[in-house]
């Protein structure tokens, strides 16, 4: 037994449509290729960076206190 009430489609809202299995969405022409990557970095700027990384990761982990260090479960 279906209680639902029949659906009136209203006319500011466009109708929904079914999927069809299979079926890909067409591209549409306006769609460019993505832009390219920007170019790398340079190795000495990066380098650095990574290291100023490494050493905060560091400092937190030297900050955390030995109490509370192993909180979370061990055995992951």
């Amino acid at each position: 037994e279906d209680d639902a009430a029949p659906v009136v489609p209203t006319p500011d809202r466009p109708r929904l449509s079914r999927r069809v299995p299979g079926a890909n969405l067409a591209v549409s022409p306006g769609q460019a290729t993505p832009p390219a990557s920007p170019p790398p970095g340079d190795p000495a700027e990066v380098r650095d960076l990574i290291t100023d990384f490494e050493a905060g990761v560091a400092r937190a982990l030297r900050e955390v206190s030995p109490d509370r260090r192993y909180e979370e479960d061990a055995s992951r």
